[in-house]
């Protein structure tokens, strides 16, 4: 599974390596493992069973209610994947260790690339950091095995009002009804366009409300095959494109139980060949030429006048020559015939259930969800917040680049992404399905039978993990 933007692991970019098997990073600890499929970046790896028993064992002694006084000079943990977000972190941390002298926050940056590796070899090793982050796709399994402590009793006990966190927001980081997280950030898919393109073009800019015919529309009005410029492109990403569609005609991929697939729905064919059409107008690239040039690329250069990609690619977008020439901007997503809905994500702060200072852990993450948290990483423009109030924040940070209000507007219409314990074998399944669709060599209802029964068999199988 590739790196897939910030700063979580939002966007599910199904390559070829997706759910390829690495080596046991834990050779030399014997006996069955704890994960049957670890999943870890789009990797399936292994831990053992005893660090599993001791894990789960010490989850059930760490879970208290009780708040006593903190001990002086303690130093937190503290681990995450962006070494861009450090700063902004570091100025989160500093301004809760100047609320709770005597609490350090020791932050640990390991690169996307590795840090699954790191979190499964410190599990084994009964070495997990305080706090760590954590994204949708690998949570599941982590809460599942007692990995990580709950924190709805403690939320109760200090008086936080969890109800103020978005229930989708909730939702991604709830497990068997108890709550591991308080998250920080929103995202939500939203269309970026080139307004120089659709000038050029003489087609009017989108508004808020439009609709799939009216994407489609447009697409092909905006192509320009001699000149190698396409309306926009449609890729392997699946959450980018298909997730959204589904749910917009009104299906899902997924039952809230997480143990039926549902792509053997005529909504979910409907949001599928939404896409299909697009690809058969010639609206966009081929899988073969976005796999040589990707799409954001296309889209920066010119030659892609659309993109439906994520709220987080802002940071980047803003940077470009397209912003500095005031070409940029960005919309809500089409209706489909149920509704306008995009897929959302966040990141989430989790306590180790072997955490050293659990009462003093939780604390922390209780500030990093709280609104004084939320100020600061809104002004720094990473994500909008848990907080409707500090969208303000995000908007004013990328005023001289484009206009982010849509993104507020997107973010405030939203669903859970969905999650399972194997997520990985059917992530990979479903590649497989929508390249065969999107190059015509099967048809929607071929592709989708054929992957409602891997999908199934996929879950089926999670009863065991």
């Amino acid at each position: 599974m590739e790196r897939c933007g910030r700063p979580a692991c939002r966007s599910w970019r199904l390559g070829p390596g997706m759910g390829t098997t690495g080596q046991d990073e834990t050779s030399g600890l014997k006996g069955r493992s704890i994960f049957n499929h670890l999943i870890c970046g789009g990797t399936e790896m292994k831990l053992n069973r005893r660090a599993c028993l001791w894990l789960m064992g010490s989850a059930v002694l760490a879970a208290t209610t009780t708040m006593p006084a903190f001990a002086a000079d303690v130093t937190l943990s503290y681990a995450m994947w962006d070494q861009s977000q450090q700063p902004t972190f570091r100025k989160i941390a500093d301004a809760f260790e100047k609320k709770n002298p005597g609490i350090k926050i020791d932050i640990q940056i390991t690169p996307f690339s590795k840090y699954w590796t790191k979190l499964q070899t410190e599990a084994a090793n009964d070495a997990l950091p305080d706090v760590f982050w954590m994204n949708p796709f690998n949570f599941p399994l982590y809460a599942s095995q007692g990995m990580l402590q709950p924190i709805d009793e403690k939320a109760t006990a200090s008086g936080f009002d969890v109800s103020a966190i978005p229930q989708p927001m909730r939702a991604i980081y709830s497990y068997d009804g108890k709550l591991y997280s308080l998250p920080n950030n929103r995202d939500a898919l939203v269309v970026w366009y080139n307004r120089k393109l659709f000038k050029d073009a003489g087609v009017a800019e989108p508004k808020d409300g439009w609709s799939w015919t009216d994407f489609q529309t447009a697409a092909k009005s905006l192509t320009k095959a001699d000149a190698g410029i396409w309306g926009t492109a449609v890729s392997l990403d699946f959450r980018g494109n298909v997730l959204n569609s589904v749910y917009q005609a009104g299906g899902t991929i997924l039952s809230e139980d997480r143990k039926r697939a549902q792509w053997n729905t005529k909504e979910a064919a409907e949001g599928v060949q939404y896409w299909v059409d697009i690809i058969k107008a010639g609206s966009s690239p081929t899988l073969e030429q976005l796999a040589s040039t990707d799409a954001n690329s296309m889209f920066l250069s010119g030659k892609v006048a659309m993109l439906q990609t994520g709220s987080w690619m802002g940071v980047t977008f803003a940077d470009s020559k397209l912003a500095k020439d005031e070409d940029l901007a960005v919309i809500t997503l089409p209706k489909g015939p149920k509704n306008g809905a995009s897929s959302t994500s966040s990141l989430g702060n989790m306590i180790s259930a072997t955490a050293k200072h659990p009462e003093e852990s939780y604390k922390f993450v209780e500030f990093l969800g709280s609104k004084e948290a939320a100020d600061i990483y809104t002004r720094a423009g990473i994500a909008l917040s848990a907080y409707p109030e500090f969208d303000k924040n995000f908007i004013d940070h990328f005023a001289k680049a484009f206009d982010a209000a849509p993104i507020a507007r997107q973010i405030a219409d939203t669903f859970p992404m969905p999650v399972s314990l194997n997520s990985s074998v059917w992530l990979k399944a479903t590649s497989t399905a929508l390249t065969g669709i999107f190059t015509g060599k099967e048809s929607v209802e071929d592709g989708l039978k054929k992957l409602q029964t891997v999908m199934q068999e996929a879950l089926d199988a999670e009863a065991s993990l």
